[in-house]
């Protein structure tokens, strides 16, 4: 039974480049992991843009909003160029706020929040946690290259270097982020500067809506919401039709399997902000396939729960996948899954034995998916292996009790290095 008061109460600043539903992933997890840490017993803010694509929030701008305890300050901000978001109001902020803080859990990469952030936090001597969010794969490094190279140049491998840790999902998220030179010391450092940044693993929570038994009658109301989906077995991806995913790879092994089938139906659940969802069409065209497919767009409230409590089996394919928040929250509803071995939960996932691991190949993702609908019984095996799996693990009251053991492990730390400092000077 974990214990809901916290061994030390702290003040802890979350600084997320925005909390915009559409963005998925942060904007999602860190006000709920803000509101368990609450509930544990400390004190939490949230600094975020009010950047929404290429619109704003409406959100004030000039007071904190408070969400079951948490405090949160929106900041006017911009996407100039390209996805590139600033504040110059977020940066007077964490200028003459940051001191007050025990810790702050800086949220990216490749973003002015980041550098915004470890900036003042150096400069007041804050302890503070950088989070890629699974940036540092090797497959995401690769795209935006030149840009992606002079910005760690300018500013991300000092924000990383001298951060007091780094935080991980996972670990293979962690091994696939080592030989990123943001990640190694540098050779001039001295060795206990190097030793002294921990690296911490703790994955992403699940709300126990997740876990709540099947309703049918929300299963109903979505299969009337969308009547192609009557009286079929679902094949569902739940997330952003984005071009990492593996939705070529999908596609093109739903169509094997539905070949001369009409009880199969694929549903494709999530937003398509970048238009992706042409190219996924036209991959299903090609084989036949696409009016056995239903692309819902953004699902909200009980859809979100029902769309997976109705599903025979889960796919995600992905080619790169730091976590697979979609994964788990399949799990956590007796969904069995495939995922390729590029969805860095893999190794949980088959040890469980709560689903099928695949190579990023369309003829294995279709031997997986064939077999799964062929069997009930493994099927119904497998999904309560991920439920228990799921419910022993990932509950938020869990993983924001080992967040703040981590956070307490740093402030420990970084203080004991400033007294040593101060003892030698």
């Amino acid at each position: 039974m974990v214990s809901e008061r916290p061994r030390e109460t702290m003040r802890i600043l979350q600084v997320v480049p925005t909390l915009a539903p559409r963005y998925g992933g942060p904007s999602v997890a860190c006000p709920e992991l803000s509101r368990e840490l609450v509930r544990q017993g400390h004190e939490v803010s949230i600094y975020a843009s009010d950047v929404d694509g290429r619109d704003h929030l409406d959100v004030p701008l000039d007071r904190s909003l408070q969400d079951n305890g948490v405090a949160i300050r929106y900041f006017r901000g911009w996407t100039r160029p390209g996805k590139f978001m600033f504040s110059t109001e977020l940066w007077r902020a964490l200028r003459n706020s940051v001191a007050r803080f025990d810790i702050v859990h800086i949220w990216a990469v490749y973003g002015f929040s980041t550098s915004a952030a470890a900036y003042w936090c150096r400069r007041h001597g804050v302890p503070h946690l950088v989070f890629p969010h699974g940036s540092l794969d090797p497959f995401l490094r690769r795209r935006n290259r030149p840009r992606k190279w002079v910005y760690t140049k300018l500013f991300a491998e000092r924000d990383y270097r001298r951060a007091d840790g780094v935080l991980f999902n996972t670990e293979e998220e962690m091994r696939l982020a080592s030989d990123w030179s943001g990640l190694r010391a540098r050779r001039k450092e001295k060795e206990e500067e190097a030793l002294r940044q921990k690296r911490v693993v703790v994955p992403i929570g699940i709300a126990p809506e997740w876990f709540a038994p099947r309703d049918p009658q929300a299963g109903g109301r979505l299969r009337r919401k969308y009547p192609t989906l009557a009286g079929r077995k679902l094949i569902v991806y739940f997330g952003r039709i984005n071009f990492k995913k593996g939705l070529d790879i999908l596609a093109r092994a739903f169509a094997e399997v539905a070949r001369g089938r009409n009880d199969l139906h694929l549903v494709l659940a999530g937003p398509d902000d970048e238009g992706y969802g042409q190219k996924v069409r036209h991959w299903l065209a090609e084989k036949g396939a696409l009016e056995k497919a239903t692309f819902t767009g953004l699902l909200e409230h009980e859809s979100r729960f029902s769309i997976l409590q109705e599903a025979e089996v889960f796919v995600l394919t992905s080619y790169t996948e730091n976590f697979g928040q979609s994964v788990v929250e399949a799990m956590a509803s007796g969904v069995p899954v495939v995922i390729s071995n590029r969805v860095n939960i893999w190794p949980d996932v088959a040890k469980a034995g709560a689903g099928v691991v695949v190579p990023c190949d369309i003829s294995a993702t279709a031997k997986a998916l064939q077999r799964l609908i062929e069997d009930p019984a493994a099927r119904h095996e497998m999904g309560e292996r991920g439920k228990q799996w799921a419910a022993k693990n990932l509950p938020w009251h869990v993983v924001a009790r080992r967040m703040a053991e981590a956070y307490e492990d740093i402030v420990r730390s970084h203080t004991s290095c400033r007294l040593r400092s101060a003892t030698f000077d």
